[in-house]
């Protein structure tokens, strides 16, 4: 599994929280999107900028999930020692009951993250390919 350290931003730039995120390629999207919890969504203030709106996704199984959406609410950074990737205006989708917080397949692209090894979590930025291997936080 593969953990990133990441920086999420109100657009307007007054709220951030920084977190540890799963790369979840299987979380696809026509655009960026982050999975939040509740608390964060909360903490995040996001009812202040943008006004929420209900969605279906579909899980993997089949199952309709009923979210809530915050379009282009968020600025998204992946955080390393020795660099910052980002940001990357991303759509906030929100469910009850989730612990985890879920980075989708669009904005993986768009940071620039390669996975090198599922079970090592091993992965890499895109123009480190062959030449740097970092490791899950």
């Amino acid at each position: 599994m593969l953990r990133l350290k990441v920086k999420v931003e109100r657009i307007d730039g007054s709220k951030t929280i920084n977190v540890i995120a799963i790369a979840n390629s299987g979380f696809i999207g026509s655009k960026p999107e982050i999975l939040l919890p509740d608390h964060i969504v909360r903490e995040l203030k996001l009812h202040e900028i943008r006004t929420p709106q209900a969605s279906i996704k579909i899980s993997g199984d089949g199952r309709e999930i009923p979210l809530i959406r915050y379009s282009e609410a968020v600025n998204v950074y992946v955080i390393e020692e020795d660099r910052v990737e980002g940001p990357v205006l991303s759509d906030v989708l929100s469910i009850s009951g989730i612990k985890n917080i879920l980075l989708n397949d669009k904005l993986l692209g768009k940071l620039g993250i390669v996975l090198l090894d599922f079970g090592e979590g091993t992965w890499c930025f895109r123009d480190e390919l062959g030449v740097k291997k970092r490791s899950s936080a």
